[in-house]
């Protein structure tokens, strides 16, 4: 499947009708188009299977930590996710649009919509995992980068020594933004 693909089957048809247009003097009115009962649903099941795949990709590369494969599928990721939730959010405004299909889509679009959960969680996961690894990566590297600069800084003991062995420890100004 092409990932970089900005439309998706009947796209056209998953916007909200335009009204009829207004009479003119001398010109009739033009009816508005009529949108196929169900067709908000087929959208929803088209964009639900891309998304699902997508996340399939993204939670693989996430497992072999391939952050340059998960960037490139970013930005169709929120495309997706934008037009997943608008959508839905059809949907929850008219319940009919699901109701109208017939039993067989309405069950696949279920069941598609339930490995999609399943798939999202698995993602969050996968991010959360990778996010805590990253932090920490860094902040090992950054306590062994203050470890070393307290051996190596000049430092005098009580007694005027220099490097003794009895010097406090201090702050560096090596730090690490450390946010959750």
């Amino acid at each position: 499947m092409n990932m970089m693909r900005r439309d998706l089957p009947g796209q056209a048809t998953s916007r909200t009708p335009p009204a009829a247009a207004p009479a003119r003097p001398g010109i009739p009115a033009r009816p508005a188009p009529a949108v196929r009962p169900g067709a908000k649903g087929d959208d929803l099941l088209q964009v639900i299977k891309q998304l699902s795949e997508l996340l399939v990709k993204e939670n693989a590369a996430l497992k072999k930590h391939r952050a340059d494969e998960v960037k490139a599928l970013t930005e169709r990721k929120e495309q997706l996710a934008r037009l997943y939730q608008s959508h839905m959010n059809a949907v929850h405004r008219e319940p009919t649009l699901v109701k109208a299909l017939d039993a067989p889509k309405r069950a696949a679009l279920t069941q598609s919509a339930m490995r999609l959960g399943d798939l999202m969680q698995e993602n969050a996961s996968l991010l959360k995992a990778n996010i805590q690894s990253i932090n920490m990566f860094f902040a090992a590297v950054n306590d062994s980068l203050k470890a070393r600069q307290e051996e190596k800084a000049a430092a005098y003991s009580r007694r005027g020594a220099l490097n003794g062995y009895t010097v406090a420890k201090r702050s560096l100004a090596v730090s690490f933004n450390q946010t959750m």
